[in-house]
């Protein structure tokens, strides 16, 4: 029985695997957050199709969703939240890194 079934929270695994299996075209949404996230940033956003990038923005998504999953949990698992709400802030400086040059042994 999932947690679903004993009216528990989805474990985080679950929350993901629904995250990248939703069918949105996750670069492009995870492209747009980005856009929002960043506007200084917004034309190098739009114009940076590197894999790398690519890549950053689909997790960027994924995890945006999760956040949004996360907050609307009755009662609400602090923790974890924590930890995508940081996860989203530390994609947003690899997106900014990346899109100004840097580098990063995350991300090539």
């Amino acid at each position: 029985m999932n947690g679903n079934e004993a009216g528990e929270h989805p474990d985080e695994s679950d929350l993901l695997r629904a995250q990248m299996d939703s069918g949105i075209a996750m670069a492009k949404a995870g492209r747009a957050r980005l856009r929002l996230a960043l506007p200084h940033h917004r034309e190098l956003v739009v114009s940076n199709h590197s894999l790398a990038f690519r890549s950053l923005c689909r997790a960027y998504e994924v995890a945006a969703l999760t956040v949004e999953d996360l907050r609307k949990e009755i009662p609400c698992r602090e923790e974890l939240l924590a930890e995508y709400e940081k996860l989203c802030r530390d994609i947003e400086a690899d997106a900014v890194s990346m899109l100004e040059g840097g580098t990063s042994n995350r991300w090539r």
